[in-house]
């Protein structure tokens, strides 16, 4: 059984030192790290926590937790503008939870576009890079 990482509404307190909002891969490590550093912090995020076998996995589970006005606390939320059609996660973990545990390491070629800081390139020529794939799959 996973333990659960969120806590309940009422342990909120008045005030806090720094508010992060979005517990996705930039809110997450954001509030991490204040943390770390010794800020108090609080972390919000529009939704659940999902615990591993809480996800849907049936189409009619699926399509039960898109977020509305009757499910607020859907998993997903899908957004249509004139520019943009925006597919997003909403819970504890952000659009991260609907990865579907998918990374694809990218070929090494990828990482010879200028636009990629030096420092990157170096970590795939040292094979530092693969010790963190190595962590994720």
């Amino acid at each position: 059984m996973n333990a659960r990482l969120s806590n309940s509404i009422t342990e909120l307190k008045d005030r806090y030192g720094i508010i992060v909002i979005g517990s996705g891969y930039g809110g997450s490590i954001t509030a991490a790290r204040l943390a770390a550093a010794g800020y108090e912090v609080c972390l919000l995020e529009r939704g659940k926590e999902w615990i591993p076998g809480e996800f849907p996995d049936e189409m009619l589970e699926v399509t039960a937790q898109f977020r509305s006005d009757s499910n607020p606390l859907g998993l997903y939320d899908y957004r249509v503008t004139e520019d943009v059609d925006v597919f997003l996660g909403c819970g504890l973990g952000g659009t991260s939870l609907i990865n579907a545990n998918v990374i694809f390491k990218p070929d090494d070629d990828v990482f010879n576009n200028p636009r990629w800081p030096d420092e990157i390139r170096e970590d795939r020529d040292n094979g530092k890079l693969n010790t963190y794939y190595e962590k994720v799959n």
